[in-house]
């Protein structure tokens, strides 16, 4: 029997006061390729243009608008057949500038195959659409070469819906987390592949920081005065050293000046949707990682401000940050009381602020064996051993979070229990960067706990 071929429409796209520009389309997979239903096989860039008649925001994605895309995926698997009338090719490709947003516009075709992956819910010749956009650190850090690609401080993603409720989840932690949520992809594609209803994910890079709990909650509750003096002291200091500072040094100082202005535990976000636009937030739950935890942090001498910065960034040649940092920093030797007592304060803040803050607190744990370590005998170490060994620092910190999940905001993300499972050193060679099966595991489990808990959007998908 001879199987239709099933047009791959765009669909409406229709926010009230505005008429909806795009890009030519570029593709993610190849012609002839067998599709998954719910899986992006192309994506292009979007604008707003505002136009007459009412709207339902002012001014959307103000710090966003520059890298708006979306990416198309079919309701039903099938074999593709490309239009060749889909893409032009150079920057008629990358630039909203040149083409109107068409519901009828055909991007492809499918033929359907027999025995493949449930359906979407929806017209199976109209595409899913899954949009994604990106605060740049700056708009000179523009990247228009691929999905989400570009420097930014903050990228998200959402499947949205115009009649059900959208759950959102905010990544807050260093490189092991960025491809649990962002995936191999970078653009969040795993992630909404593996999960049915309307959602919105996002994750904020705080670099050159390390989101430790007390650097969250300082972020959270710092004031516009608070962040005013600390900039005009850090600004104050550079400047007056002149032309001796290296453009590297002013680029990592603005960097850590963007990250501590942010509250990103607070943050709202505009949302697009089929036929509206929508304003929502805070995210329902945040992730963060033990990582980010430390034996040692520093603090301002006279504005009492914690920071925690990556080590292999102090590493590189900053020949006017390090004397800054040690003249005006004093070092903090921070015991795993201390480290508890912070997600203690972390639960109670959120707790107290439940219209303002998330009220779910998912923290992914650490390894707590290394594969080079083959000591007999710990009897030459002193005592606390965590604060000497890295291993028993983790393995200690793991039991404070266990403690911790007694409060009914907290679950761990086991990844100490998941790496043993898969191989441990195989996976995580280095106790911090993982492999992608590690990540996709990780991911697994953080959208099951989601779902148990009860965050719209983040059950299975079939």
């Amino acid at each position: 029997m001879e199987l239709s071929l099933v047009p791959l429409r765009l669909g409406p796209l229709t926010p009230p006061g505005f008429a909806v520009g795009r890009s030519g389309v570029r593709w993610l997979r190849e012609d002839g390729a067998l599709c998954r239903a719910g899986e992006a096989i192309a994506y292009c860039n979007i604008g707003l243009i505002p136009v007459r008649g009412a709207r339902q925001l002012d001014n959307p994605f103000t710090d966003e608008a520059s890298d708006l895309q979306v990416a198309f995926a079919p309701r039903i698997s099938g074999r593709l057949r490309r239009s060749t009338a889909s893409s032009r090719g150079g920057f008629l490709d990358r630039l909203n500038l040149f083409q109107f947003w068409e519901p009828d516009f055909v991007l492809g075709q499918l033929e359907p195959v027999e025995g493949s992956t449930p359906a979407r819910p929806g017209p199976e010749d109209e595409l899913d659409l899954l949009f994604m956009t990106g605060r740049r650190q700056a708009d000179v850090t523009e990247g228009r070469h691929g999905l989400l690609t570009g420097w930014h401080n903050r990228a998200r993603a959402w499947r949205a819906s115009d009649d059900a409720p959208l759950g959102s989840v905010l990544g807050l932690g260093i490189c092991d987390m960025s491809g649990v949520i962002r995936g191999e992809s970078n653009a969040f594609l795993e992630l909404f592949e593996a999960i049915g209803g309307p959602a919105h994910a996002i994750l904020s890079d705080e670099e050159p920081m390390m989101p430790s709990a007390r650097i969250v909650i300082e972020q959270t509750l710092r004031t516009k005065a608070e962040y005013d003096e600390i900039a005009a002291d850090l600004i104050g200091h550079f400047a007056s050293i002149g032309s001796q500072v290296e453009p590297s040094e002013w680029i990592f100082l603005a960097s850590l000046l963007q990250a501590l202005r942010r509250a990103p535990l607070a943050e709202t976000y505009d949302i697009l949707s089929r036929t509206g636009l929508s304003h929502t937030g805070p995210a329902d739950a945040v992730v963060l990682s033990a990582h980010a935890e430390a034996a040692l942090v520093v603090r301002h001498r006279r504005l009492g401000y914690t920071l925690r910065v990556h080590g292999h960034r102090l590493g590189q040649p900053a020949p006017n940050v390090d004397p800054w940092l040690r003249a005006n920093f004093e070092r903090v030797d921070r015991t795993l009381d201390d480290v508890a007592s912070d997600y203690r304060d972390l639960v109670a803040m959120v707790r107290a602020a439940p219209a303002r803050l998330p009220q779910r607190l998912l923290i992914m744990n650490r390894m707590g064996t290394t594969g080079d370590e083959d000591l007999q005998n710990y009897a030459g170490f002193d005592l606390p051993m965590a604060s000497t060994l890295s291993s028993i620092f983790a393995q200690d910190l793991n039991l404070v979070l266990h403690d911790l999940a007694r409060e009914p905001e907290v679950d761990i993300v086991d990844v100490d229990a998941i790496t043993a499972e898969m191989g441990g050193q195989i996976n995580m060679p280095d106790n911090v960067h993982t492999s992608g099966a590690l990540q996709a595991e990780t991911r697994a489990e953080v959208l099951h706990i989601l779902n148990a808990r009860g965050v719209p959007g983040f059950g299975p998908a079939s």
